[in-house]
Order: structure tokens, then sequence, then C-alpha cells
């Protein structure tokens, strides 16, 4: 709520005293009711400050609130207008004024005019806490002497970020020498500028932080936001120390050119050092990645494939280098002919070079495979471990399904497509010995049977249903017989016979089941069977396998539907929630419910045509103190004054 004349605002507090009452009064008096108020408050809240006054002894009174605060929101330049009005004179108002930073996150903006005064205080406070200050220096004034004040007492900082006249200023003063001036940070980086200094002004910048970088340990240098000129970036790459350096693509692709042409290997291996061989932004040709291959030893190369599409015929040159580079959105075509060559050259030991490179993944989606190219996929299975296979819409010789089974333990994660999925699962139940790769099969899918078409995009254009026959089912159902924990078994837009679901009932305990509604419906018919044992093995079983939440909204429900799954709730312990909103619902269908919905917690019975005549039968819901919710939007129901007297029903 808005309060003290909009300089304060308290986040999740009431305020006993209105704005208006306080319209009148001094500033000093609405804090110190501030301060009365956040006494009150029974844990520490979060406060929003839209304005600051210009007196310090206003300020004072301000800062006496700190220790009921959690988080200060407020201007970035708060903090510095603070260290303006109060001269830091002792340690109590040092480590006050840190608490003010600590509740900005240490998050610390200098700008403007920054006099000495200012630079002496915010110097103190930052000394206690500078680990942890993320400082921006971007003033439009500031003297040597304010930078010695803001800095002669500070070791460390997280980062720092200056403007170029700030980074020339700096130098300035690091180089007179005259105190000590170590400081230690874990980024240093240069901020963007409306107006972009000249090319020469730049390489002044430039040289100015290599002067710093020798006084100051600085782990990581972004330059992302300033177009430094290439070649005024040679000296900071022959900095020594453990830097890291950020630059933007504009910078790095003509440095790259500089490079090649000096050809100095020093220079080369000092660039791939600091850049941390990262180079997916920048697009190569052969020479240049060759050039840069040649110098890495042991420094890792990072590249593309989209921007590079040269590496695709230059496999061959490349598995030399294989130890030295990885690659970034490597495509299935350059994939193939990589295990293509290596299996041509019997060039095993090469393999796990290669899956290195690859990041441990073999994305073979969309492929068509011969006989030789599946060879080559079985030759480097054979020498991996580990790793992801990915054969999504990926076209296998015909009876060669068997082989990738026998190399599952090779495998850490499988994806296929549906089709794919069910010729792995009938390959696996073909015969006892088969079955036998069950359990590595559901591991290597991260025990998830997706027969749907809702995670993926079929691209043969069939149509979205995959008709399951019984065969299908049976195989199904073999497999998750071998399955050491649950399993997501996933059946949207799935059609399926009632003989295939018939044989999922053995096994719907060792599965969490998502199927669409139509599916659902039919397994809750066939709940009922001739023996009442049967029948309540499939209650059970099928209760499990929706973790206790059945929704059949927008299902037609008849007398049969309503009597099978009457029986369900009557066979299982209480269902968490039931959706039968958009159902036709009947008062003669809900009788036949009735008895068994006092198990359901959360009951949606909207949109359906229950009358007053069901009134009793539903009030009589509010007795089980396991029912939390009954939905009735939408209905016939005139009298709705007693179901008003209890929150647990809702309706308009």
């Amino acid at each position: 709520m808005e309060m003290i004349q909009s300089h304060y605002r308290l986040i999740g507090v009431s305020f006993p005293v209105s704005s208006c009452s306080l319209d009148h009064k001094p500033l000093r008096e609405k804090i110190s009711i501030l301060l009365e108020v956040l006494k009150l408050q029974s844990e520490k809240k979060q406060v929003e400050l839209t304005g600051c006054s210009d007196e310090e002894s206003e300020v004072r009174s301000f800062l006496q609130c700190l220790p009921y605060i959690s988080q200060l929101s407020c201007d970035p330049e708060f903090f510095q207008r603070v260290c303006s009005l109060i001269s830091v004179r002792s340690r109590e108002e040092a480590e006050q004024l840190s608490s003010v930073l600590q509740l900005l996150g240490f998050s610390l903006l200098l700008t403007g005019e920054l006099r000495s005064k200012t630079c002496r205080s915010v110097g103190t406070v930052v000394r206690l806490c500078g680990s942890d200050v993320d400082l921006i220096l971007t003033p439009r004034k500031m003297s040597v002497r304010g930078a010695s004040l803001l800095f002669r007492r500070t070791t460390q900082l997280h980062s720092l970020k200056l403007s170029t006249d700030m980074a020339l200023l700096m130098c300035r003063w690091v180089r007179r020498g005259t105190v000590a001036c170590r400081l230690t940070m874990e980024e240093l980086s240069l901020s963007s500028q409306t107006a972009q200094p000249s090319e020469r002004g730049l390489m002044k910048v430039v040289s100015s932080l290599a002067s710093l970088l020798r006084y100051w340990t600085v782990r990581r240098l972004d330059l992302t936001e300033v177009c430094v000129p290439a070649q005024g970036l040679i000296p900071l790459l022959l900095h020594d120390g453990p830097l890291t350096i950020k630059l933007s693509e504009k910078v790095l692709q003509p440095l790259l050119s500089v490079l090649h042409e000096i050809q100095d290997e020093a220079l080369t291996c000092s660039f791939l050092r600091k850049v941390g061989g990262e180079l997916t932004s920048c697009c190569l040709n052969w020479e240049l990645l060759h050039h840069l291959l040649l110098q890495s030893s042991a420094l890792t190369i990072t590249v593309n494939m989209r921007k590079n599409r040269f590496l695709q015929e230059s496999v061959t040159r490349l598995l030399p280098f294989l130890d030295t580079i990885v690659f970034k959105r490597p495509c299935p075509s350059f994939v193939l002919t990589a295990i293509r060559e290596i299996y041509k050259a019997r060039a095993s030991p090469v393999i796990p070079s290669l899956l290195r490179s690859l990041d441990d993944v073999i994305n073979l989606t969309c492929r068509q495979m011969d006989s030789e190219d599946f060879a080559a996929l079985l030759f480097t299975l054979r020498h991996s471990d580990r790793v992801q296979l990915n054969l999504t819409w990926t076209s296998i010789p015909a009876g060669d399904i068997k082989s990738i089974l026998l190399m599952l333990d090779k495998v850490s994660h499988l994806s296929v497509d549906r089709n794919q999925l069910l010729r792995l699962v009938h390959c696996c139940a073909a015969s006892e010995a088969q079955q036998g790769a069950a359990a590595g099969l559901l591991r290597t899918l991260q025990h998830r049977l997706d027969l749907s078409c809702c995670s993926s995009v079929e691209l043969d254009h069939q149509s979205d249903s995959l008709s399951l026959t019984a065969e299908d089912c049976r195989a199904v159902s073999t497999i998750l017989t071998h399955s050491s924990r649950d399993t997501q078994l996933l059946l949207q837009d799935c059609e399926l016979e009632d003989s295939g679901l018939d044989l999922l009932f053995p096994v719907l305990h060792r599965v969490r089941l998502r199927a669409s509604k139509a599916v659902l419906l039919r397994l809750v018919s066939l709940v009922p069977v001739d023996s009442e044992r049967d029948s309540v093995r499939r209650a059970v079983s099928l209760r499990t396998a929706l973790d206790g939440q059945l929704d059949l909204s927008h299902s037609t429900l008849d007398q049969r539907a309503c009597g099978a799954l009457a029986l369900m709730l009557d066979f299982s312990e209480e269902l968490p929630e039931l959706d039968l909103s958009h159902c036709g619902l009947t008062d003669q269908l809900l009788l036949t419910l009735s008895a068994h919905l006092h198990k359901v917690q959360v009951l949606d019975l909207s949109h359906n045509n229950i009358t007053d005549a069901s009134a009793d039968l539903l009030l009589r819901l509010s007795i089980n103190p396991s029912t939390d919710t009954v939905r009735l939007f939408g209905n016939n129901i005139v009298d709705r004054t007693s179901f008003k007297k209890d929150q647990r029903f809702e309706m308009w």
C-alpha cells in the first residue's frame, strides 16, 4: 500500500495510520511512525523507497529501520546519496551503511559528480564487504584523489564495471604508485556508452586495462559491450596470469583473422587460453581452424557446426584432432559420416575422442541407414560407454533391431519415435532370451514408454492416432513385468481394443498411466469381471496407475459406465480427485455413484443435469471429513441456500 507521501512502501504490511493523516507531519515523524510499524511485525518486511531526504538527520532516522527490513528496493543512486550526506566516522556507522548495501544485494552504482567526501564514505563501507560488491563506476566527474579515497583500503570486489573514462583515470591513479592499490575481483568489464570512443581512444583504454592488470588480479575481463580494434587486444592477450576474456562476435571474428595473418604460436596459444577455446560465435574455414588446432595442444576448441558447414566435408581431416575439438549442434549427417569413416578405418581408439567432441551424444535422427551405416553404429557403440543415442525417425535395416537391444548396456539414454519404440518392444518380448533386455530398454528410455504423439511431431504425416493391437499390448505388458521401478506409460492419441486393455491390467500397478479420456473410460468399464477378486485387483491397479486422479470430464457417462465407476470406487481406497464435469450426469446417474462419492476429496460435478432432487444426496457429502471440495457450477440446482452455508461447495 502507498504510505508516507510515497516515500516508503511496505510489502505485505497493513499500515495502521492512513496516508492522509501523515500529509502534514514532518518527515522525521513519518519515519518514526514507519519504525514503530516495522517493530510490530512478526518478521522482517520488504520496503520500497521512492524518495530520499536531503537532510542528514532524516536519513539517519531512516537507518534506524534497517534491523526490521528484509529487502530494500530504491533508486540505483540511493546508496551514493546516503554516502554523500553521511561522513563515516566510526566502525559502527560503517557497519550500518554496509547493512544498507547488503539489503540492496551488494549492488552499487556510482555516477554523476562523485565528490571526495562521498568516495571516502563509500570506500570505508566497501572495505567491509568488498568480496560481495558489484560496483558500477561511471561518474561524469571524479578526481584521482577520489579514486584513491575509494580504493586505497579496498582489496577485494566481486565485480567492477568501468566507463572508458574511468578506465583511463584508474590507470593514472594506479601508475602513481604512492599507495597500495592491489585489488582482486572475479570480473572487470567496460560499460557500453551512447557515444563510442574513437578507435584511437579505445586503443588507449585497452592499454590502460593492460596496465591495470599488472596491479590487479582479475579472473575474467568482459569486453562484450565495446568494439575494440583487433590489433588493440594483443597487449591483453600477452597478459601473464589466469585471465579469461569475453569478446563480442564483432571483435572475435576480425581478431581471428589477425592471428591467422601473424602466425605467432605463442600469441595464438595465449588467445585460446584467454577465450577458453570458445569459438561458437565464429565462422571459420579449414585453413584457420587447422592453424588453431595445431597450436591448441592441450587446449580444447569449441565450434558451432551450424555456422561452419565446411566441417561436414572435413571429417577425415578432423579425425587426428578429435582430442582437442568439441562440436556444438552437430548435424546427424556429420555424425553418421564420422562414425562411417572411423568404421572403415577400424580406428576404434579414436571413438572415445569422437564421443567426447560430440558431448557423448550420437544423434542420427531422420537418417536412412543401410547395413554398412548400421554396422558403423554398432562398432561405435561397442567401443563406447554410457552415450546418448537418438534414433528418432531413423530407418534401421530390417532384422537389425535385435542388435540394438544387445548394445543397450553402452547406452545411457535412448530416444526413438513411437513406431520405432513399438518395434523395439516387440523384439524385446519375442522370446525369453530377448526379454532379458527389457530392463535395459526401460532404463535407457528413462522408464518412459511414450506411444503418444504429444511429445513429438510425426514427419510422415500419419494420423495423430496410433492403433494398438492386442499383440502390441501383450508385448508392452511383457516387458513391463521386467521393470524394476514404476514406469510412465503414455497412451494419449492411441486407440486400443478391449482385448488389448485386458492385457494391460496385470501390469497397471507398475505404471503411471497417462491416456486419453476415451481409453480411461473404457478401462473403468472393464473393471467389473466375473470374479470379484479380479475386479478388486483391477480397481486397485487402475487407481494406482492413475495416482489417485481420474479425469473423465467431457465424456458421456451412461448407466453401465456409472455402475463400473461405482464398483471401482467401492473397491478402492480414497480417491484424491475425480472430475466428472460435462459428462451429462442426471440425478439418476448420480444416485448410482452416490454411495461411494464420500471417498473423493475433490469432486467436480460441474456442467451436468443435476437438479434440486439430488440436494440431500450432495449435502450428505459434507458429513465426511475426507471431502474437501465439491464443484457444482452450471447445474440445474435452484435452491442453493444450504450449499452456501458450507464453503466446501462451489457453485454460482
